[in-house]
């Protein structure tokens, strides 16, 4: 039997053009494996989110809008199907859903239940976490590896956090004064702006002139490409989760200068993607949902500092204030959480 809620997406028709479409979501008819669930609170990705708000290129070939916007979302559940045996009424969970107040999913899609004691708004930052998460497992991070994080927006200062949980020392790089002070109570060993001349000699001189064996390049710069490619030693790696050269023209440098890439025999890693498969461990030991559920026990554990990067908290309809805000860099703003109830 049809049994109707009220439901509102936020979607981004072009740059800077925000629009609520609003329509009843028929939650009386859910199929066996699905679950109904009422967005409490969602959080922005500072660069998916705002880039595409601000209409920078698209990362690859296909219309770029309209589009959701969104994938950080933390709701309560008040229906679900028949066979539906993880999640019960009153649950809060973890989705990928987009900014919306309501959806219908199926069970497999939700990432994990959110224990009682959690921060409902903290838990809304865990994929942020999870994307350092992801460029530290694919640069295969042991604990005593030096790690150089070039960029300290949201991304950089999380992958900051997660190196320094794991016993790495970490050198962090950034031109904002306030990213270097939170690097600095994140974890990091020294902190250095990106043209500081003898930071390469400090960072020898620090490691026993073992050298920087990671770079997570969290930027678009051509100009911090050209620092990240210079940090490792020999036979390092550079973790890649910026996009060089989005919004800029072709550099006046050769990104794969052979004096670096060639006679250092550098690895590069393209970062952000985990299988999202549901597999048995022994085949796939790392996936989103494994991550996740990691990351969601040390933010509850105020392992991680989930509320150092939420820098305001708005009502849902003022979104575009919140864009805004972080696409407009006259101040420091990591990222902001939409309250949907």
């Amino acid at each position: 039997m049809s049994r109707y809620i009220e439901n509102q997406i936020i979607e981004l028709h072009s740059p800077r053009n925000l629009i609520v479409k609003k329509y009843p979501l028929d939650i009386g008819n859910l199929k066996d494996n699905e679950v109904a669930a009422e967005t409490l609170y969602s959080a922005i990705s500072p660069g998916t989110e705002v880039a595409a708000y601000r209409g920078d290129p698209s990362l690859r070939p296909s219309e770029a809008y309209p589009r959701v916007v969104g994938y950080c979302n933390v709701a309560e559940v008040i229906d679900k199907g028949s066979s539906v045996s993880t999640y019960e009424v009153g649950d809060r969970i973890l989705t990928f859903q987009s900014h919306r107040s309501a959806f219908v999913c199926s069970e497999e899609s939700i990432i994990t239940n959110l224990p009682n004691n959690v921060d409902l708004m903290k838990a809304s930052t865990t994929y942020l976490f999870h994307l350092g998460y992801n460029a530290l497992l694919r640069g295969n991070l042991k604990p005593g590896h030096n790690v150089a994080i070039v960029g300290l927006g949201t991304l950089g200062l999380t992958a900051v956090a997660l190196a320094s949980m794991f016993g790495a020392n970490v050198y962090a790089f950034s031109n904002q004064s306030t990213s270097l002070e939170l690097a600095k109570e994140f974890g990091s060993r020294k902190t250095f702006r990106k043209n500081n001349q003898n930071a390469s000699e400090v960072i020898n001189q620090d490691t026993g002139s073992t050298g920087i064996d990671i770079v997570v390049n969290t930027s678009n710069s051509w100009k911090d490409w050209k620092l990240a490619i210079s940090l490792p030693r020999k036979g390092g790696k550079i973790c890649v989760l910026g996009f060089p050269g989005r919004t800029e023209p072709k550099p006046d440098f050769n990104p794969l200068d052979s004096q670096f890439f060639y006679d250092n025999q550098l690895t590069l890693i393209a970062c952000g993607y985990s299988p999202d498969h549901i597999i048995d461990a022994h085949d796939v030991r790392f996936t989103v949902k494994r991550n996740c559920k990691f990351i969601l026990d040390l933010i509850v554990g105020n392992k991680l500092p989930a509320s150092h990067i939420i820098s305001s908290v708005f009502d849902w309809y003022d979104i575009q204030k919140a864009y805004e805000a972080i696409a407009d860099r006259k101040i420091f703003y990591l990222t902001g959480i939409l309250k949907w109830k």
